[in-house]
């Protein structure tokens, strides 16, 4: 390997833009924009545990609000005691959680036992919850996974 000249160190340096420096122009001479941060990527997620989520898809498929939100399909994640707690959307649940990096297992879980009507949203709520091997978070949508995709989004609830 042949030794770097001086020469060519201090040409390489002359060429790198200074910090603070205006932008450099372009080949017809307008000086190109400074790049922005993504305000969307600039904002804080929300963290994972301590937020109360609200369930809006499951199984791709959107899940609208019942009028009674106490019954509103959601959960939050403890980290005393690695507990979940939450609506199925007419049951209670109730159970644990295990958490490493974006790996996510939720379970085993436990529900009351109300009847109520139309409990497919439900059914398939716990039925995601139980597949669930990881998530993401991106701003105040949390996406739980299975290892062949998403299977239900939820979002941040606004605290009160």
């Amino acid at each position: 390997m042949r030794p770097i000249s001086p020469i060519v160190l201090i040409v390489a340096f002359a060429c790198a833009p200074r910090p603070g420096a205006a932008p450099a122009a372009d080949s017809t001479g307008v000086a190109a924009e400074p790049a922005r941060p993504d305000s969307a990527a600039a904002a804080p997620a929300v963290p994972l545990e301590g937020t109360a989520w609200r369930l809006v898809e499951v199984d791709g498929q959107p899940v609208s609000a019942p009028a009674d939100s106490a019954r509103a399909p959601g959960l939050t994640l403890l980290a005393d005691g690695h507990k979940v707690q939450g609506s199925a959307g007419c049951n209670r649940m109730m159970g644990s959680y295990q958490l490493s990096g974006t790996s996510l297992k939720l379970g085993p879980l436990a529900t009351t036992r109300m009847a109520c009507p139309a409990m497919e949203v439900e059914q398939k709520y716990l039925k995601a919850l139980g597949a669930t091997t990881r998530y993401e978070i991106a701003g105040s949508s949390l996406t739980l996974f299975d290892p062949d995709g998403p299977v239900a989004r939820l979002e941040a609830v606004p605290p009160a």
